[in-house]
């Protein structure tokens, strides 16, 4: 067994029980490592008589486990003894070689396990995980992964916008008491195993919790709700995921009390290898009211499917700007930004780069109107917007512009020391985006102003205040070419002024001399 790779226990029951859930109240093991710690593992029912206990080990040498059922007396899953060796791992992907997402306390960015900083680029593939083909999961997969990309965004059960999968099967059944169906969840093994088996990390949601009876965020009672937490913990915690507890909920006012309570109730009560986030509604922020909530290790947001004023004011004035400095330090991502359809990638740059910039670099995500529900030709989204079958499918939206610029951005940051990077917009010594908002100019900066990088949505001017240009080496980055450009400065008694050299939005980059 290889460090850092899923290790899977299989277990025949003597027993046959009718409802497993609720049946037997806890099933796993007790793994202890070669250094002697202890982790506790919840295992799961994966059909019939077959139960399975699934765990990645983090160090190399000798694994010793023992099972533990709620049910005593059943003698072939209770009490089980063995061991197992760890060896160096030999992949070539990060996630396995540095080992699993970590946040380290006092930092706004995800590391793997050696300290290394992972920058979060994910695509939205809601609906990938329950109507795509081997084929067609293989062929996304591939192409995310060349493109830069390091985590894909899926579902995990039914929901509004898939009410089943493509063998028209569903995740559970029932409300107050639930049942889950093994067999809906043995076909989402392979693809998140796939995703994982790409150098990529899955981020599947839970229970997605916008309104509606088919959405198990919303119409699960809390007690149901965390069995079917529980369930899907159990099945994937030992892949390389980060959980989305929630998916387009609302977390805050009447509906806090339950999402915290399910929370602490699934991860802290469970041990857990991976990253734990909520996935809101748009415009929805949770992160001051979830602030001190410990099983919480990275705040997600979404700022809607247009660039109206309304949105890029609330992208880059709103609360996620305001208040992420009051925070406990944690990753400030935003999951959901404007998604492409076909003719739109100046305004999906523009949406992920405002994003970006507002807090201490962490990550953006991308998302396409017709990859996340899995579209092909002819197709049209199940419960969401036009109903006009349509003409572009989701392989035709690998090749548009704006996804493969989010690769560029990917990219771009990964050359540099992206996780020294703060907000720093008081340099600024003129915002044009105050009175027209698709002008808004942002600045990330070292706190030593070695680096400064000022985002220009559309063709414009830069003035900074104290700077001086002759301290600085300049040159602009072309977001829509992927190139980079000479960078004509103006030096002035208080500052800078810098002309954008495209007709789109660009970053100047100054580093110090």
């Amino acid at each position: 067994m290889e460090k850092w790779h899923k290790k899977e226990l299989v277990f025949e029951s003597r027993k046959l029980y009718d409802n497993p859930l609720y049946d037997i109240d806890f099933f796993g093991a007790e793994f202890i490592s070669p250094s002697g710690r202890k982790f506790i593992v919840r295992g799961f029912w994966d059909g019939e008589n077959t139960w399975k206990i699934r765990f990645m080990p983090n160090q190399v040498g000798k694994w010793k486990y023992r099972t533990i059922c709620s049910d005593d007396t059943n003698d072939k899953l209770n009490g089980i003894k063995g061991n197992f060796k760890c060896v160096r791992n030999r992949s070539k992907f990060d996630i396995y070689r540095r080992g699993a997402l970590q946040h380290t306390k006092g930092t706004y960015h995800l590391a793997y396990s050696d300290d290394k900083p992972f920058l979060y680029i994910g695509c939205t593939a809601w609906n990938g995980g329950l109507f795509s083909t081997v084929n067609e999961w293989n062929k996304y997969l591939s192409n995310r992964s060349a493109n830069g990309y390091s985590v894909i965004q899926l579902i995990t059960t039914q929901w509004r916008g898939g009410p089943y999968n493509a063998e028209k099967e569903t995740a559970f059944s029932g409300v107050d008491m639930i049942k889950v169906n093994p067999s809906f969840f043995k076909c989402l093994d392979d693809r998140i195993d796939r995703i994982n088996d790409y150098g990529l990390v899955a981020a599947p949601v839970m229970l997605w919790a916008y309104g509606g009876d088919l959405n198990p965020g919303f119409v699960l009672p809390e007690e149901s709700a965390i069995k079917l937490a529980e369930y899907i913990l159990a099945r994937y915690d030992g892949n390389h995921v980060i959980w989305n507890l929630g998916g387009d909920g609302k977390y805050t006012g009447e509906n806090e009390n339950k999402w915290k309570n399910i929370g602490r109730k699934v991860f802290n009560n469970n041990h857990h290898t991976n990253i734990v986030t909520l996935h809101p509604q748009g415009f929805s922020w949770y992160g001051s009211d979830f602030d001190e909530e410990s099983w919480l290790d990275m705040i997600c947001y979404q700022t809607g499917h247009t660039n109206s004023d309304n949105a890029i004011r609330w992208k880059t004035q709103g609360p996620v700007v305001t208040e992420w400095k009051k925070l406990i330090p944690r990753p400030i991502i935003d999951t959901e930004p404007v998604y492409e359809n076909g003719y739109n990638a100046k305004e999906v740059r523009n949406s992920a780069y405002w994003s970006i910039f507002s807090t201490p670099v962490a990550g953006i995500s991308y998302g396409s109107h017709t990859i996340w529900p899995w579209l092909r030709k002819g197709d049209t989204p199940i419960n969401h917007g036009k109903r006009e079958p349509s003409k572009i499918t989701w392989q035709d939206a690998l090749l548009h512009p704006g996804g493969i610029q989010i690769g560029y951005l990917a990219g771009f940051f990964r050359n540099i020391d992206w996780w020294e990077l703060f907000p720093a917009n008081e340099l600024l010594k003129e915002q044009p985006g105050l009175s027209e908002s698709p002008r808004w100019q942002s600045i990330l900066a070292t706190d030593d102003r070695n680096m400064i990088l000022v985002y220009v949505p559309v063709r414009d001017v830069i003035k900074l205040n104290g700077i001086n240009a002759q301290h600085y080496t300049a040159r602009w980055f072309d977001t829509a070419s992927n190139t980079y450009l000479k960078a004509d400065i103006i030096q002035d008694d208080n500052g800078l002024e810098a002309q954008t050299p495209v007709d789109s939005d660009a970053i100047l980059i100054l580093r110090k001399n």
